[in-house]
């Protein structure tokens, strides 16, 4: 009995120091594995049914997308069956990603999704997710599936000419690249801008350039907005007007609150109202005359909600040259009929129409009335009619026409010739 116990105790004493012995060894298998299984940000494969390998070209091309194109690209694999891919796709989305726009491509044992979030909805249309999703489950392999989806989604943003947007302003608010003003006027336009843009919390932009670079007048000045950090404030509120020398081409692009701010109709007031002097040369006054409009635009909008009227220009209107065209005719047309009643001193007015007939000369013997012909008039109730194609924001006295940039993100604005 006493070898029994004696036998016990040493098999207790040794299995207690194995398990000590041993528990370093596991613990430092789970955090091989905890590691490994964060190592990979944009792979999330909590069930390990892709190879290590596999997942590390997957994370490194989505990593290469994310700095080259800001958009995050999340391979999402699991065996079991996701009942609710959106659900789940925007679960990832808040979870990890880092930027406002991302993809996330969920695959099951049932089948393969894709689903965009953030900017990246406007970006990609619906078509051209089920482009990259028909291609991508060609491949047999699940890996393979997914590194065709991050190729693919990364290939199309940069034809798209999609770029990471800035955490931080990179320009200053005077871009004069096509050199149309002196030292000493940059210099003052460029306070102005600073002091407007700080004192209205709204960026207010200049732009110059000799050459679009392909793109359109419209694109150029979006993307200028988008990719060099413009915009005041959570909203990025903003507006940029651009001037190109060598189409001799304007745009105005708005973003965030802007874009209530400075609906069509302003913008076309402003516009009237600036650009004579850029079309006779003047560019620094024509410049330091939109940067005023758009702070007095700007100040009636925050005291009163809406549209503002008055840009300043010159009494004499429309409304007034209308007005005072039809009162000076009205007084030459009375002037005209009194000169020519003075004339007629032979004729007198009459009290009876007999003066004017020779008695007897008219005789009625027959007499009926005659139902000749009817009309009817008919007029269509108006249809409801459904647009497509850019969209439009209402404000206090107007709308704003909005379009898609090569961001994915909604702009106002206008352009045209000078």
């Amino acid at each position: 009995m006493k070898n029994f116990f004696k036998k016990f105790s040493v098999l207790t004493v040794m299995f207690a120091l194995a398990v000590v012995l041993a528990a370093p060894v596991y613990a430092s298998e789970a955090d091989a594995e905890t590691e490994t299984a964060t190592e990979f940000h944009h792979v999330l494969d909590a069930e390990g049914l892709l190879s290590e390998e596999n997942s590390q070209k997957i994370e490194e091309a989505a990593k290469a997308v994310l700095e080259k194109n800001g958009v995050d690209l999340f391979a999402y694999v699991t065996g079991k069956e996701l009942k609710k891919p959106d659900t789940t796709g925007s679960s990832v989305y808040s979870t990890y990603a880092g930027t406002d726009a991302s993809l996330v491509m969920m695959i099951d044992k049932k089948g393969a999704y894709l689903k965009a979030y953030g900017r990246a909805e406007n970006i990609f249309s619906s078509d051209e997710l089920k482009s990259i999703l028909k291609q991508a489950k060609k491949q047999k392999e699940t890996a393979a599936k997914l590194l065709k989806f991050v190729n693919l989604t990364g290939e199309s943003l940069t034809e798209k000419g999609v770029l990471p947007i800035p955490a931080g302003r990179q320009q200053p608010r005077l871009v004069d690249d096509a050199g149309l003003l002196s030292q000493s006027e940059k210099y003052s336009l460029v306070s102005k801008l600073d002091s407007i843009s700080e004192n209205r919390h709204l960026d207010v932009v200049v732009v110059t350039n000799n050459s679009l670079e392909g793109k359109t007048v419209e694109a150029y000045a979006d993307d200028f907005f988008d990719y060099n950090g413009y915009g005041y404030g959570v909203n990025d509120d903003g507006i940029l007007l651009l001037l190109s020398m060598d189409t001799r081409e304007w745009a105005i692009s708005t973003y965030g609150n802007a874009i209530d701010i400075f609906t069509d109709s302003v913008q076309a007031d402003i516009t009237d109202s600036f650009l004579s002097y850029i079309s006779d040369g003047d560019y620094f006054s024509g410049f330091n005359r939109f940067a005023d409009l758009c702070d007095n635009q700007i100040a009636y909008y925050n005291e009163n909600g809406g549209y503002s009227y008055d840009y300043g220009k010159e009494p004499f209107g429309w409304f007034t040259a209308i007005g005072g065209s039809l009162l000076i005719g009205l007084v030459v047309g009375l002037i005209v009929a009194l000169s020519l009643k003075s004339q007629l001193t032979s004729v007198k007015p009459q009290a009876m129409a007999t003066a004017y007939t020779k008695p007897g000369s008219l005789r009625i013997t027959d007499r009926q009335d005659m139902f000749l012909y009817h009309t009817i008039t008919r007029t269509a109730r108006p249809k409801e009619t459904s647009s497509s194609g850019s969209r439009s924001h209402s404000s206090g006295g107007g709308h704003s026409s909005t379009h898609t940039s090569s961001s994915g993100r909604s702009h106002g604005g206008s352009h045209g010739h000078f």
